[in-house]
């Protein structure tokens, strides 16, 4: 009898996309969610990625190069990543082997990394807001009012 075939989930929440690693981690499965995250972003409308590993028993470097990768494939196409849930083990073994998670941004856990993205999703909207008045007084100011510019 075969063993079946696992992977991992990527579930949209807003504009959120979350991986919650939940199982044994083999290199074939790191390799399959780089594919699968790169082509959830590209198929979704997305501004953040969270990648939950309280559930990854053993961090290893090579699992820790794969997260970094990831990142770096999701910063590339425009999406934010924040790593939630490495426990002080994992952080541990991960600053002895000198793995830093450069333009990776950490939270405690799930709930806190969607705090990050809800205040940056916050944080855009008044920026929006902003310059969305900035154009319009300037259209004011230029005698344009309420016409069409």
């Amino acid at each position: 009898m075969s063993t079946p075939r696992r992977s991992i989930p990527i579930i949209r929440l807003y504009e959120t996309l979350i991986v919650a690693i939940q199982i044994e981690v083999t290199d074939h499965l790191v390799l399959e969610l780089k594919e699968n995250v790169a082509a959830a972003i590209r198929e979704q409308d997305v501004n953040g990625l969270i990648i939950e590993v309280s559930g990854v028993d053993v961090f290893d470097s090579y699992i820790a190069r794969s997260i970094r990768d990831i990142a770096q494939i999701s910063s590339l196409m425009g999406v934010d990543t924040v790593l939630a849930g490495l426990d002080a083990g994992m952080a541990i073994t991960l600053v002895e082997m000198g793995m830093g998670l450069d333009n990776v941004r950490t939270a405690l856990n799930l709930e806190s990394a969607l705090e990050i993205f809800g205040r940056d999703t916050a944080r855009r909207r008044v920026d929006d807001e902003w310059v969305f008045a900035m154009l319009a007084n300037d259209g004011a100011a230029r005698g344009y009012g309420d016409q069409d510019v």
